[in-house]
């Protein structure tokens, strides 16, 4: 976002206001496809009116909009092309966000966000508010939505995988366990990388089942699945233990239950990782608060602060010893931690 201290106080909050509106056009031209079609070839917003059943004059409008943001670009001819932002909205290319950001699964989160004064008032989620269920049950009841949704998640974590595997030296170990580990892709991505290592896959049997990155990359024989839940145990026997994305999705009873589970598996030398957003102190932009915000009306959750962390590790036995950030492309950060 532009520096909102260069414009007067007034401007910089109509700016933000605005960016509601930027952000539903966006979502608009996702679900049409309209980065799609101008792919091969400009196109005119008449055209793309007709390829799309949409108004000629309010397509040609909502793109000059986008334009004027750097979302699509327009020639002298009236033909609108892809600029490297609109150029993300297109389908199946690497780094694609249109899942993201279709009018669809904006639908779901406008919903939410209007249910954000519940959350204010009481502290619970917004999604419970407005549609009635737990977010992931919503999911499970929805699998169009759910499956978007899983697309999304799944364009976040391939990039920053490779930047957590490489933030930390688990070559220096024979055994990772990953727990809650899902389809595997951070795991696949770790022993790609060290061909030493070897692994453990933990998660629930029903996911286990599904397709799987491990088993894709012809690596179960330096990996075993094994299916269970964490709030009843973990396999034992690892050098380290990883959770990437998981204890941010609950709140800091449920997040020391999960680390004790841990905790009773490992041995003296083993060492916990916690993959997830650090909060940093002080009033300079941070993604991990708005992170936190989309935890807090979503689900229990929240992101922590290296403070935070230090007290959830403590209360279930642990000792925090050190935090390891990332680089770009994430924003995570490696909370380690062992046997207190």
């Amino acid at each position: 976002m532009t520096d909102q201290t260069a414009v007067p106080p007034h401007i910089a909050l109509l700016r933000i206001s605005g960016s509601v509106m930027l952000a539903r056009c966006i979502g608009v031209v996702a679900e049409l496809g309209l980065a799609d079609g101008v792919a091969a070839a400009p196109k005119t917003a008449i055209e793309l009116a007709a390829e799309t059943k949409s108004h000629p004059g309010a397509m040609y409008r909502a793109l000059r909009y986008l334009a004027s943001n750097g979302i699509f670009a327009e020639d002298a001819q009236g033909r609108f092309t892809n600029t490297d932002i609109s150029n993300l909205l297109r389908t199946g290319i690497p780094g694609s966000m249109r899942d993201s950001v279709r009018q669809s699964w904006q639908d779901v989160m406008w919903d939410t966000y209007k249910k954000i004064p519940h959350t204010i008032r009481t502290g619970e989620p917004a999604f419970t508010e407005a549609f009635g269920a737990d977010f992931f049950d919503y999911l499970s009841a929805h699998p169009d939505i759910g499956a978007r949704f899983d697309a999304a998640m799944a364009m976040q974590s391939a990039p920053e995988n490779a930047a957590v595997a490489r933030a930390y030296p688990f070559g220096d170990f024979k055994s990772v366990v990953d727990v809650a580990g899902g389809r595997g892709g951070f795991m696949t991505e770790l022993l790609k990388t060290y061909p030493n290592l070897r692994g453990v896959l933990f998660d629930q049997q029903y996911v286990l089942d599904q397709p799987n990155h491990v088993r894709d990359a012809g690596l179960l024989t330096r990996c075993e699945l094994v299916g269970g839940s964490f709030f009843e145990t973990v396999p034992q026997g690892g050098d380290v233990y990883v959770l990437k994305r998981i204890l941010h999705d609950w709140d800091d009873d449920t997040a020391v239950r999960i680390l004790k589970t841990c905790a009773k598996a490992m041995s003296s030398r083993a060492k916990i990782v916690v993959v997830d957003a650090v909060i940093k102190p002080g009033n300079d932009p941070d993604p991990n608060k708005a992170l936190d915000m989309g935890m807090m009306i979503l689900l229990k959750g929240r992101e922590r602060t290296a403070d935070d962390f230090a007290k959830v590790y403590a209360a279930a036995g642990l000792q925090l010893t050190r935090i390891i950030p990332t680089g770009a492309p994430s924003t995570m950060s490696l909370v380690e931690g062992q046997l207190g």
